[in-house]
């Protein structure tokens, strides 16, 4: 078991690479559109499928894989995680028809993206609980999604010019494989912190807290706008008149945002300014992309585009990593993570479902991006508007600490008035010696919000 408290960061940077890897296959989908679109001819609301698709099926299957990880452990899942992902690259690079490549690239290379990808968002919260670095060390791992994306939207450009569409996937293949390596890093924790988990009992009455879905039909309206852009920015750039090559560089600079701002995001709740901060930066980001994209119905000069993919990088770094952890820790309960992750991704993944289609569709039945772009900018701010409702509206989750006084009978009656006049006893006394004296030892358990909680409870 590892016990060394250095390896907790050989977990984060697994999980880095992990994320790295299954953003730089997946979410690179907007240039493996392109590639598609002119190898097999097919209009671009069926070829969107594909961008949609893989990113769903990746995002979705967390929903079903929160239970298997219980079952089967972080090594196993990642490992077949590799084994699928590399299987449906293989596959991908046999296709000759896009009916077999949705199959393929979105259902079975995202399935098994999807289960290395459960398994690096859940390690790091659970190595790093009672953490004071907690937020950093998940923002830290996030920061994958930036450096998948910025690395790979160029390999991949080159890959196709080099080699094609099948050299390509078959590149990808061998580095999907690469899970199977990396997914043996991913030790059980120690019994330690099992015990600390196992103390927060999971349960699923957040399902009937109605701030819960408000939530997350906002994470879908976020995953919905961010599809669109993932899955349609670089066409949009070519329908400008600019070249592949600089379609790919706009993915990049997407990229590098992502991974500056999920840090910068991480610091900041690291701080613990406030338990609120985590939705208000959501608000904040998921605002700024919406109205961002408005400047692209102004302008088509290629600098514009440059700004806006840095702009939109951070706003989509608050889909995902420390802030939505934040979030769900805050008003959903910590003890139910795991829980409210996997629907959280599910949520996520049916709007990266629906976003690229339907912007194909509007695009060929306008023949312009200019709706795609408005319908983009609505989708972002009204994902921002629902996280003010549940601001607004919605409490925080109260935590449950067990506190253990040592007191004499005559300061019962002092410490139940004064000192914790909220405070529940529980008839539970162990009677102990101490010099002669008789003492009293009394669980205690008190509902604390977390702006109230000024222990430090990592022991």
């Amino acid at each position: 078991m590892p016990s060394c408290i250095s390896y907790r960061w050989v977990v984060v940077f697994a999980a880095l690479t992990v994320r790295a890897i299954v953003y730089g296959i997946t979410y690179t989908s907007g240039i493996v559109y392109v590639i598609v679109l002119r190898k097999f001819q097919t209009g671009k609301a069926e070829t969107s499928w594909i961008s949609s698709i893989v990113t769903t099926v990746m995002f979705a299957s967390g929903l079903p894989l929160g239970r298997l990880l219980k079952s089967f452990g972080w090594r196993i899942i990642a490992i077949s995680g590799g084994l699928i992902a590399g299987v449906g690259l293989f596959l991908s690079s046999l296709s000759t028809q896009l009916t077999f490549l949705i199959l393929s690239y979105g259902f079975v290379t995202g399935f098994g993206c999807g289960m290395a990808y459960m398994v690096a968002t859940v390690a790091v919260p659970v190595y790093f609980l009672g953490h004071p670095r907690q937020k950093i060390a998940v923002a830290v791992a996030s920061c994958g999604t930036g450096v998948g994306t910025f690395v790979f939207s160029p390999i991949i450009q080159q890959l196709d010019s080099a080699y094609g569409s099948k050299g390509l996937f078959l590149v990808l293949a061998g580095v999907a494989l690469q899970f199977c390596t990396i997914g043996l890093i991913f030790r059980p924790v120690s019994s330690k912190n099992t015990e600390k988990c196992e103390k927060l009992a999971a349960s699923w009455h957040f399902l009937k807290n109605p701030g819960f879905y408000v939530t997350h039909l906002g994470i879908f309206l976020a995953g919905f706008g961010d599809s669109v852009i993932y899955g349609h920015l670089g066409e949009y750039a070519e329908t400008l008149g600019f070249s592949n090559d600089k379609g790919a560089y706009l993915y990049s600079i997407i990229g590098i945002s992502v991974m500056l701002l999920k840090l910068l995001q991480g610091a900041a709740l690291d701080a613990k300014v406030s338990t609120s901060l985590p939705i208000k930066l959501g608000m904040i980001f998921y605002l700024l992309g919406g109205v961002s994209t408005i400047s692209l119905l102004f302008s088509d000069e290629y600098y514009v585009l440059v700004i806006y993919s840095a702009v939109f990088g951070a706003s989509t770094a608050a889909t995902g990593g420390a802030i939505v952890v934040g979030i769900l820790e805050t008003y959903y309960g910590h003890e139910n993570l795991e829980l409210t992750l996997g629907m959280n991704l599910a949520f996520f993944g049916v709007g990266n479902l629906l976003g690229a289609p339907l912007a194909g569709s509007l695009f060929e039945v306008q023949d312009s991006y200019t709706p795609v772009m408005i319908l983009v900018t609505v989708t972002k701010i009204l994902s921002s508007f629902l996280l003010l409702l549940v601001y607004i509206f919605c409490p925080q989750v109260h935590r449950v600490l067990q506190i253990k006084i040592s007191s004499t009978e005559e300061e019962e009656e002092k410490l139940n008035k004064e000192e914790f006049p909220n405070i529940f006893m529980e008839n539970e006394r162990t009677p102990l010696l101490n010099g002669g004296k008789h003492s009293d030892i009394y669980n205690v358990t008190k509902e604390i919000t977390e702006s109230e909680l000024e222990l430090d409870t990592s022991s």
